[in-house]
């Protein structure tokens, strides 16, 4: 079997259990909208984790809100889709074996991950699972050599404890980026972004690299903000849009993922993405934060 997942600690986590279970050979990395825009072919050899359904994959496992309204034309499926904190806690729950259980603190640190459920401390001075997570994280910065960092870990971690995990050189060489370069990256936010009423707009499309960072760090910047909207380029000359709730201010009501379903993206209640093409992303981008503002 092919696991076909996105490059996160979800989809991590994820691909860890579900190879417990089921004999994967190959794992794929791709993003949300190729899935949705049908430009990845998938047989019912391919397992799906943390991405939108594909017609014709043998397993699916999913929790973003914006796929829970094509569930019934989606019709029978092998797998499960589930409101829960991550698509790895979907699996964990679907199988529960007893083997998922050398993972509990693994799956524990991906709930809050995924869902943002963090403290203040563990966004200033990350540690553990957490610190390991970060270096996952596609907005961190850490994009060299990712797929095969990625295929390593699953491996690795499946055999280690965290300790050895966390004393890896090619961990730590990534865990030692993230927090040595966290106070440039806040430099980087403080310069390119800022507050309209209860949004913080970060827009990084003049910057050719960000040095890696913890994406959670503007949330303390802007404690009187409740959502952010960070706008990067794409990869094909479009422009990614990412908005996140901050994790310490939850009033915002407006749910990211079906927001972002209305722009062709989508995600889960609390951050969601989209992809813009670049002349209509201004105007369109305007749209998104005016709606959170309301």
């Amino acid at each position: 079997m092919r696991v076909i997942t996105r490059g996160d600690m979800d989809g991590l986590t994820g691909t860890i259990l579900i190879s417990l279970v089921e004999h994967v050979t190959d794992i794929a990395l791709t993003h949300p909208k190729d899935v949705q825009d049908g430009k990845i072919p998938v047989t019912e050899n391919d397992i799906i984790i943390n991405l939108p359904y594909a017609k014709g994959c043998g397993i699916w496992f999913d929790h973003h809100i914006s796929e829970e309204k094509k569930i019934a034309d989606i019709g029978k499926f092998k797998g499960k889709f589930a409101n829960a904190p991550s698509a790895a806690r979907v699996i964990y729950n679907y199988y529960k074996l007893p083997a998922f259980e050398k993972f509990k603190d693994l799956l524990e640190a991906t709930d809050k991950l995924d869902s943002a459920n963090l403290t203040p401390e563990e966004v200033a001075n990350p540690s553990g699972w957490i610190l390991l997570g970060l270096t996952l994280d596609p907005r961190s910065g850490l994009a060299m050599e990712f797929r095969k960092y990625f295929r390593w870990l699953v491996e690795f971690i499946k055999e280690n404890t965290m300790g050895k995990v966390l004393a890896h050189p090619d961990v730590i060489s990534r865990t030692k980026r993230v927090l040595q370069e966290q106070e440039q990256f806040i430099k980087i936010l403080k310069e390119y972004s800022h507050q309209e009423g209860n949004v913080i707009i970060s827009d990084l499309r003049g910057l050719n690299q960000l040095p890696a960072g913890n994406r959670f760090l503007v949330y303390t910047m802007y404690p009187d903000a409740n959502v952010e909207v960070r706008i990067f380029p794409g990869v094909l000359n479009n422009v990614v849009v990412a908005a996140g709730n901050s994790i310490f201010n939850r009033t915002n009501k407006v749910n990211l993922g079906k927001l972002m379903a209305e722009y062709g993206g989508g995600g889960l209640p609390g951050a969601a993405t989209c992809q813009l093409m670049e002349d209509e992303a201004d105007t369109k981008i305007a749209e998104i934060v005016a709606r959170l503002k309301q």
